[in-house]
């Protein structure tokens, strides 16, 4: 998922902030399922809407091949943003059955 996720275009005005995506995996619950989340902060002109909607209508396949979640907030501290541009962390959440994965049991 994270591989489809930096290989996707970026927005206009927007760029990688720290080098690509941080991908981590996580169990939750009774340990029945796998989450898995993409995070990554982007540089960007564009307000937080805007980048929700073009992740949200981007065709990235999650981690079987349904889309994954889109969440998206300002990067604490870069509120006021220095000639128009701020920190964005962009995250995609997805969750499959654990199945034979031993990490999610």
């Amino acid at each position: 998922m994270i591989g489809r996720f930096e290989d996707h275009p970026l927005p206009p005005k927007t760029y990688w902030e720290d080098g690509g995506a941080e991908g981590s995996i996580e169990v939750r619950g009774n340990g029945n399922h796998c989450d898995y989340r993409a995070r990554f902060t982007l540089d960007t002109e564009l307000p937080v809407e805007e980048l929700l909607t073009y992740y949200k209508r981007a065709d990235i396949a999650g981690v079987l091949s349904s889309r994954p979640r889109v969440t998206a907030w300002i990067r604490p501290l870069s509120e006021q943003a220095v000639y128009g541009h701020r920190s964005v962390i962009v995250e995609l959440n997805d969750s499959t059955d654990a199945g034979l994965d031993l990490r999610c049991h």
